[in-house]
């Protein structure tokens, strides 16, 4: 069911599914909303409670940040953990897609007594390289001169698999049609904040909690060298590379993501 929560000056929606003691807390990516999750908010949401928002900024006001004050991906973990402090859980399982992982990874790091695991769902604990760093200065560039819509038709199905794309082009254009009214203003936000993040490596060695990775073979977003260098820093276990597909996969392969989910919670709680 989706709910509204209201804050500062904006107002974010949220589904709200499922019940038990234990909660997943499902993070968006960047140019997308959270309805990339409704597979695994239906098949998830028979065991556990899911709570899948979308970040301020999307169908929403921008986040309120003063000018003189460079946009932060611990801005969006504020809101997150307001969110979830509003709703009365203490603890959950953090899944997050891409920029959804960036948080969090910064969540995890930062409000160690609420986050119990966390899930990477094609994301990275690397910092921007300098060549990524321009890379996104060009796409804040783009953004101010044409703007959301068509930033995701250029952008979005390169994301996905080259078989996903050529049997699926519907569901693409679902995408970024989901996306398409998010202004330029927050999608801009949201670059600068992906820009400025550091790296949460160190997380990957620490015992504290639980850390899964959900890579994609094909994934130009997060390359798969990157994503494998890092995963050999996890148990086994912990670890699911996705043959046949990009950036995606919670859409290009919707039955084992879930699946995996599911495992690696019953693995944390076993």
């Amino acid at each position: 069911m989706q709910h509204e929560y209201h804050y500062g000056p904006g107002s974010l929606s949220y589904w709200d599914k499922g019940a038990g003691e234990i909660t997943l807390l499902f993070i968006h990516g960047f140019g997308e909303d959270h309805l990339v999750w409704k597979s695994q908010i239906e098949f998830l949401s028979k065991f556990y409670r899911v709570i899948a928002p979308n970040l301020p900024g999307v169908h929403c006001a921008p986040l309120p940040i003063h000018h003189s004050e460079p946009p932060s991906i611990r801005h969006y973990v504020e809101v997150m953990h307001e969110l979830m402090h509003h709703l009365n859980i203490d603890q959950y399982y953090v899944m997050g897609h891409s920029m959804g992982g960036y948080i969090g990874l910064a969540f995890a790091d930062y409000y160690v007594n609420h986050v119990m695991g966390l899930g990477l769902i094609h994301s990275t604990t690397y910092a921007d390289s300098d060549a990524k760093k321009e890379s996104r200065m060009k796409v804040a560039e783009f953004l101010k001169e044409w703007g959301t819509e068509k930033y995701l038709q250029t952008a979005t199905a390169n994301l996905f698999s080259n078989r996903f794309k050529k049997e699926n082009p519907d569901a693409i254009q679902q995408v970024i049609e989901s996306a398409a009214d998010i202004s330029k203003e927050a999608m801009i936000q949201f670059v600068m904040a992906m820009r400025n993040r550091p790296a949460h490596t160190h997380l990957l060695t620490q015992k504290r909690i639980p850390i899964w990775m959900i890579v994609g073979e094909e994934d130009i977003a997060v390359p798969i060298e990157d994503s494998l260098a890092q995963t050999q820093l996890l148990p086994a276990q912990n670890v699911i590379v996705l043959k046949e597909v990009g950036h995606m996969g919670m859409l290009e392969a919707s039955d084992e993501v879930n699946q995996s989910i599911h495992r690696f919670i019953q693995n944390a709680i076993s």
